[in-house]
């Protein structure tokens, strides 16, 4: 029977593929033949699994490159769902008609809140976990919550890898008898004395509840922390990144940075620190990491005419995405116009709850670098009251509040200084096409010539 249904999926994923869609489709096909399909299913050797709050997919294409660059046969649901049919869908690719394995290495996102789904049938090798945070209220309710949930479904065979800068990511060590792997990221040109937001995920010492010292911030809730009763801290790490100058430096290795926002900065620790201790060769994956052919999701930069442009993915509801972005800005300090803009609240349900708006550092925006502020969408108004609220100037506002013409707006302005669109999961609606991705807005700009 489990052949039949192997046999269907590989059909179904093979066809599917020729119209660019269908990865989760067919591994809602095999649950539905057999919700217990995966117990017969071989996996590889090396089995990745990865899940955050942000970086996810970055993380899981970028190893999915180093693997194959070291001559790894390797399968992940990089361009698919990170929910379990997705998982399914990659799986079953990965093997044989009998179920055996076919592949060298196995490397898969999950969703975190879909974690205990999928390690109820699969027991990966290792776990990255790079980050948790607040993020989509209605889905996750408290970020403790999602904790808990994937805590308790963490196996003791499991090799832990850990993102020792964020003391709720580093809670996941304690009480465990799992090997655990450890990076962070060494003090740098970003990190702040001052927490730049309010909202700390983890400020409380998870043993004695005392308030963390921070000796330093590097974004969110990341950096140094320690309890003055010394019962936690930031972990020694085996894998210390340093950066310096878009390079980042880790063993003896040196890394070119596609760009040095600090999501990117961890993004590649996390992969190179898997890799290593996986037994890839130092060289080969300091190498893919210099060549990576993958797109940065969350950015895109543009250049018509020799006015430069940035598109920013950040995720609605996310604080700690979105004020990534914010920054980023901020450390560009030539003149600038900033667009931000969002259709919708989220994708997945019919909200129109806005106080995530005031988690996020809007107050970045303060800043005599930003010459206008282009307030896009529905929702124009409510970031206009939370901007002068963080105390931007309404004497750069300008408005678009249909959004199905937004492109049509941007395109026929001549702003005269670089265009730093933010826009929601990389989306932004053209009247004609509908949600549009990066790629097509940066396409879009290029033939209407915006910036000359």
């Amino acid at each position: 029977m489990n052949t039949v249904i192997i046999m269907i999926t590989k059909l179904a994923i093979k066809v599917l593929k020729l119209f660019g869609r269908g990865t989760a489709l067919p591994g809602s096909i095999s649950l539905k033949l057999n919700k217990n399909i995966l117990n017969s299913l071989e996996l590889p050797k090396t089995t990745i699994f990865v899940t955050g709050t942000t970086g996810k997919t970055s993380v899981a294409g970028t190893l999915y490159e180093i693997y194959s660059d070291s001559n790894y046969k390797t399968v992940s649901n990089i361009k698919g769902s990170n929910l379990l049919p997705g998982v399914v869908t990659a799986i079953i690719e990965s093997v044989k008609i009998n179920g055996k394995t076919n592949v060298d290495a196995l490397i898969v996102e999950v969703d975190e809140r879909y974690v205990k789904e999928v390690f109820k049938f699969i027991t990966p090798k290792y776990f990255i976990i790079n980050n948790l945070s607040r993020d989509q209220l209605a889905r996750n309710g408290h970020y403790e919550l999602v904790f808990d949930e994937i805590n308790k479904s963490i196996a003791p065979s499991v090799h832990l890898i850990l993102n020792a800068d964020d003391p709720l990511v580093t809670k996941f060590s304690l009480n465990k008898k799992n090997k655990v792997t450890f990076y962070g990221l060494s003090k740098n040109k970003y990190s702040t004395k001052k927490n730049l937001i309010d909202t700390l995920d983890l400020g409380y010492c998870p043993k004695c509840h005392t308030k963390l010292n921070f000796k330093y911030f590097n974004y969110g809730n990341l950096g140094y922390y320690e309890c003055p009763n010394d019962d936690f801290k930031r972990p020694e790490t085996e894998f210390e990144g340093n950066l310096k100058n878009n390079i980042l430096t880790i063993k003896n290795s040196k890394i070119k940075l596609l760009n040095d926002a600090l999501y990117n900065v961890y993004n590649n620790l996390a992969c190179f620190t898997t890799a290593i201790i996986d037994g890839l060769d130092e060289e080969l994956v300091a190498n893919s990491l210099n060549n990576l052919s993958l797109k940065v999701k969350r950015l895109t930069e543009f250049n018509l005419n020799g006015v430069e442009g940035t598109i920013l993915l950040s995720k609605n509801e996310t604080p700690l995405s979105y004020n990534q972005s914010l920054e980023y800005i901020k450390g560009k300090k030539e003149d600038k116009t900033v667009a931000i803009g969002f259709n919708r609240i989220s994708g997945r349900y019919d909200l129109k709850d806005i106080s995530w708006l005031y988690d996020i550092n809007f107050e970045l925006l303060k800043d005599d670098s930003i010459k206008r502020i282009i307030l896009i969408g529905p929702f124009a108004y409510d970031l206009a009251v939370r901007l002068k609220q963080a105390g931007v100037s309404p004497k750069l506002f300008k408005y678009c509040f249909d959004y199905q013409n937004s492109f049509d707006y941007l395109a026929s302005n001549e702003w005269g200084t670089p265009l730093t669109l933010i826009v929601q999961n990389g989306e932004i609606v053209d009247k004609n096409n509908g949600y549009v991705e990066l790629d097509a807005i940066k396409e879009f700009f290029t033939k209407n010539g915006l910036g000359k």
